[in-house]
């Protein structure tokens, strides 16, 4: 009787190994699949990004992902809203059946939101009669 009681206690401990041991391969499976939803998530803006702008537009946004990647989260802030997020598996089938999309969005837009990011106004440059270059705000005002 007193063989008894360690065989129940070693079959209790296993029986709480195996359930802390389950506990812990189920935290990782959900870990995993949190980090392949989100990876799938950045792989479908991609995509995206890839339909919806024009070549040279996209690689000019990867230039900026490498060289200024604060210029490149602007951007990327500025296109993909948390709506864009929500609707992303949406997008994604409409541009696979359609193969693409219409119009897609220019370098310049891309190059407007670059210099949004920087603080950089467009100025107007003026050649006055003698060579010298003068703002035409400022051109405008002289008498």
């Amino acid at each position: 009787m007193s063989e008894d009681k360690p065989n129940d206690e070693e079959h209790e401990l296993e029986k709480i190994r195996m359930k802390k041991m389950q506990a812990l391969m189920e935290a990782k499976k959900h870990q995993e699949q949190a980090q392949n939803q989100v990876s799938s998530i950045y792989q479908k803006i991609e995509y995206v990004l890839r339909a919806v702008l024009s070549p040279d537009a996209y690689s000019h946004l990867n230039r900026l992902k490498e060289n200024e990647q604060k210029v490149y989260n602007y951007i990327i802030n500025e296109l993909i809203t948390p709506d864009v997020i929500q609707s992303i598996d949406y997008l994604v089938s409409v541009i696979s059946q359609r193969g693409g999309v219409p119009r897609r969005i220019p370098r310049d837009v891309i190059i407007f939101l670059e210099r949004q990011a920087k603080g950089i106004k467009g100025k107007i440059q003026v050649k006055r009669g003698d060579g010298d270059m003068m703002d035409l705000g400022s051109y405008l005002t002289k008498d």
